[in-house]
């Protein structure tokens, strides 16, 4: 395990060897840069070429993990000087772990719920909020359940087949524990979305859920004469302490599934690009401060046609309660305060705005 020493924790923090030696970035970076010095120039060159490169754990090839990573690569490129290489790898708690295990990973992209379960059951060690740190948040994951025609609500699945998107998803990991808090025991199976569709289409399963971004391609995809329908999810207080937060999927995101100018009520969490939170002043921590400044300054970059559209639902300046912002990120943040918070588009803040009146309805109807 990677290891970080926070604080007053210094001095009592014991490391174990085969941390230290995954920690091989820690050295001093003065002894470092004298080495180099004396290097011939080719050894100078790939030197400098890997000082400057970040490995940033995507998804599998197709999933819009994968196509976020591949997007930071390419708008903060800078050459020699900054370069982030997407890894293919699995979901958000695999991409966990590789952050916090694998040498030469310093980024990946996960979900709020993946990180609050790892921490929650200590299971890649204690004190994760202080190994991991998050840049910034990112986009939506929004709960989308489909049916066969003959069920109309959640309830309508109590025992039947549910397919729960790929083996090690976040899906595969919450979904069941969702139904089970809606009092909806559910009989679940792992299958790629497409998949999941064909067996509706037989009869053999009721339905497929997938906690993905919208829209998803296998269900836009879907013909109105299947008399598939996506389901409504309640917003329960179970679901709140989850860290879950209400969403609404509209008719125009998937018309063959919703009638026209309706909307289905739902939930969702929110993806998050973390790193590893490497001890300030050493190589790996200036490396990613250099990354950190170059995707916070370019990101207008993100913003254009040839990007995922999902960056234009991304608020920087965003918090993710229970966990620390890397620290160069937040020192950017707060010398930037003006310009981040201009980059808030008018939806995000009605957006902000409906959930704060809404937890405030909650509040007040609970009786």
């Amino acid at each position: 395990m990677k290891a970080v020493c926070v604080g007053a924790l210094l001095l009592s923090c014991v490391v174990p060897a085969t941390e230290m030696a995954h920690a091989q970035s820690s050295e001093p970076i003065r002894l470092a840069q004298q080495q180099r010095a004396t290097n011939p120039p080719r050894e100078q060159l790939r030197e400098q070429m890997n000082e400057n490169v970040v490995n940033l754990m995507g998804g599998q090839l197709g999933a819009v993990y994968i196509v976020i990573a591949h997007d930071i690569s390419v708008a903060v490129n800078d050459g020699n000087n900054m370069r982030v290489l997407p890894v293919v790898g699995g979901a958000g708690v695999q991409n966990i772990r590789d952050v916090v295990f694998l040498r030469g990973v310093d980024l990946g992209v996960t979900n709020i719920l993946s990180l609050n379960k790892l921490k929650e059951t200590g299971e890649l060690g204690p004190n994760l909020d202080q190994q991991v740190a998050y840049i910034a948040p990112l986009f939506n994951e929004t709960m989308q359940v489909v049916a066969r025609p003959e069920i109309n609500r959640v309830e309508d699945l109590r025992g039947k087949r549910v397919a729960v998107n790929s083996a090690g998803s976040a899906t595969a990991e919450f979904a069941p524990a969702v139904f089970k808090s809606l009092n909806v025991e559910v009989q679940t199976l792992t299958l790629p979305q497409g998949d999941a569709l064909e067996k509706m289409q037989a009869g053999e399963i009721h339905a497929t859920v997938c906690t993905c971004p919208i829209p998803i391609p296998a269900y836009s995809n879907v013909k109105a004469a299947s008399g598939f329908k996506l389901l409504s999810i309640p917003y329960t207080p179970a679901l709140e302490r989850a860290t879950y937060y209400p969403a609404a999927i509209k008719a125009s995101e998937y018309p063959n599934l919703i009638p026209a100018d309706g909307k289905v009520e739902t939930i969702a969490t929110s993806a998050v690009l973390i790193s590893f939170n490497w001890q300030r002043g050493s190589i790996r921590y200036n490396r990613l401060a250099r990354f950190t400044d170059a995707f916070f300054s370019k990101f207008d970059n993100l913003l254009q046609p040839a990007r995922h559209p999902l960056w234009k639902t991304v608020n920087l300046a965003a918090t993710i309660p229970g966990w620390q912002r890397f620290s160069a990120a937040q020192e950017w943040l707060d010398k930037n305060s003006q310009r981040a918070a201009s980059a808030k588009s008018a939806k995000e803040e009605t957006a902000e705005r409906l959930f704060r009146q809404f937890l405030e309805w909650q509040r007040t109807n609970k009786q």
